[in-house]
């Protein structure tokens, strides 16, 4: 899908998302064992739940069937919180992730970068500082990326370690 129609696409599903109280993240459609995925994040402060993901689900699909010829012949919808190590879409998602560490995979090369987000230029390329210097990335050029989860000094796990019983 090229960039201008996924970014209409994107526009119509963020609408729809913020007209019930979310924020669409972005979406991908991805193809995993043997099935194509429409996977569409959201966002809300204080996170989501399966209600939410329901809720949402009913309104997307009204749209996603008017863009059908856009879209694999078969595929299933999938709503879900974008996470910790959130993907990002557009390039509204480099300008507010700017300081954070990223990886960014190319479509050329099969190349990977590894650093921290530095914004934006004017012409809408990712900046981002890696171990070798500065590099500036057009979005055409980006397969994927996301946000890389480091956690933070003396950041509590949000897990407790079940001790194992004893025979």
């Amino acid at each position: 899908m090229n960039r201008e129609k996924y970014s209409e696409i994107h526009g119509a599903l963020y609408q729809r998302a913020e007209s019930l109280g979310y924020e669409c993240a972005g979406f991908e459609i991805v193809s995993e064992a043997g099935m194509d995925i429409l996977r569409l994040y959201l966002e809300m402060p204080g996170g989501i739940d399966i209600e939410d993901c329901e809720r949402v689900s009913r309104e997307v699909s009204e749209y996603l069937d008017t863009i059908e010829d856009d879209l694999p012949e078969r595929y299933f919808l999938e709503i879900s919180s974008p996470g910790l190590e959130r993907p990002l879409f557009v390039i509204e998602d480099y300008r507010r992730f700017e300081g954070k560490e990223a990886q960014i995979y190319l479509k050329k090369g099969g190349r990977t970068l590894r650093g921290t987000l530095s914004g934006t230029t004017p012409d809408d390329e990712a900046v981002i500082m890696t171990s070798e210097g500065e590099r500036r990335v057009s979005l055409d050029d980006i397969k994927r990326a996301h946000l890389i989860y480091i956690p933070q000094t003396g950041q509590k796990k949000t897990f407790k370690k079940i001790p194992k019983k004893k025979k």
